[in-house]
């Protein structure tokens, strides 16, 4: 896992914890913790103003530093008009509900037309690692 440690560990200088002692070989790309599901065919919507932000757990992995990864696509449009669609790449530890965050794909549009992919990164690539999204049982003082 990145960096090792055991889970658990008190964080570093700075007050966040920066490894998770997890083992890759642990992780799938499909399952449920307390506060994320990993379900192929899930979707969610968010509605804000003129904001909509759809969320669908798709049926597709993707392999990255090692790991079968679930794809979650985030579409976002407002006042109807398509303005991002993002690739995330999650994992889950099943025993502890943990969710770890692989990277994700960045398409940012203006006039139907893609123009860039701000906020882009895969873990694996260019010093990439991969990192805690939401622990399956959180603990009071927890920063990661």
């Amino acid at each position: 896992g990145p960096g090792g440690g055991a889970r658990g560990r008190a964080p570093g200088e700075d007050g966040w914890r920066a490894s998770f002692g997890v083992n890759k070989a642990d992780l799938a790309a499909t399952g449920a913790g307390a506060y994320f599901v990993l379900r192929p065919g899930r979707t969610m919507t968010y509605v804000g103003g003129d904001t909509e932000l759809v969320v669908t757990v798709l049926d597709r992995t993707r392999v990255l530093d090692g790991v079968t990864t679930r794809i979650v696509e985030e579409r976002e449009t407002k006042a109807g008009t398509l303005v991002e669609v993002s690739r995330n790449y999650f994992a889950i530890e099943p025993k502890s509900g943990d969710v770890y965050y692989f990277g994700e794909d960045v398409d940012i549009y203006k006039d139907g037309k893609v123009v860039g992919h701000d906020g882009a990164w895969l873990a694996g690539k260019d010093g990439a690692r991969f990192g805690l999204f939401i622990p399956g049982g959180p603990r009071l003082g927890d920063a990661f």
